[in-house]
């Protein structure tokens, strides 16, 4: 399976130039220091809260795709279907 991951700096970096871009558009002054300042700092929390997403979202991609090669294995027949407290009760009483 491919990387999915992307850095929170490189998305900090894209925020960034995307919102000092959308701002030039306007017609407003020059931004000053301490707007850009804030435009850095609100950068880093969006791509903060951004990269929490698109790490959630690759998660459950790979949980479905892994749970999706089970059934499929299970429905050819490469792999049983073991119930976890059968395979419990197997441990114990090989044990005894």
């Amino acid at each position: 399976m491919e990387n999915k991951n992307v850095s929170k700096k490189a998305l900090r970096t894209l925020l960034n130039d995307s919102m000092r871009d959308a701002i030039g558009r306007l017609q407003l002054p020059e931004p000053s220091k301490k707007v850009k300042k804030l435009i850095n700092k609100s950068s880093k929390r969006i791509a903060v809260e951004f990269a929490d997403i698109l790490k959630k979202e690759n998660k459950k991609a790979k949980q479905t795709a892994k749970t999706l090669t089970y059934v499929e294995d299970v429905l050819k027949g490469k792999k049983e279907k073991k119930d976890k407290r059968f395979k419990k009760k197997e441990l114990k009483a090989a044990e005894a």
